[in-house]
């Protein structure tokens, strides 16, 4: 019993240091990535010098159907104090299946809107998402 108790109090602490490290506060700078994959598509951005104000962005997004559809990748945050969730504009691959689009970029909001931060990743028959996947840093 003693053992058990013991491991669950370290896997709480670890629990929580993950979730710290998750969420960034005004005074601190962190990075971070995030990645996912859909039937078709697959992605992969990198987040840097990433306070509540800013972030730099460098990432790639992989075409993996033949089906003739091209894929995206951006930027999702969320406003931890308003739950609000801003959808960044898009990055495209077009040249088909096996083709990576890389790209550098970055988000400076006017408020500090970048308290969590991911990326969505989707397969597209002209404007439309077709399938997509999202994953936060």
């Amino acid at each position: 019993m003693g053992n058990t108790l013991k491991r669950l109090s370290v896997t709480g602490v670890a629990a929580a240091a993950i979730f710290a490290t998750a969420t960034v506060t005004e005074a601190s700078a962190a990075s971070g990535g995030a990645a996912c994959s859909v039937t078709g598509a697959s992605g992969s951005p990198a987040f840097t010098n990433w306070t509540a104000r800013h972030v730099n962005i460098s990432g790639w997004v992989k075409d993996t159907g033949a089906d003739g559809h091209h894929v995206a990748i951006r930027l999702v945050s969320i406003d931890d104090s308003t739950g609000w969730v801003t959808e960044w504009p898009w990055h495209s691959e077009y040249d088909g299946n096996g083709s990576t689009a890389s790209f550098t970029t970055y988000a400076s909001p006017s408020g500090d809107d970048l308290d969590e931060i991911g990326a969505q990743v989707a397969v597209f028959e002209g404007s439309s998402i077709v399938r997509s996947c999202t994953d936060y840093a």
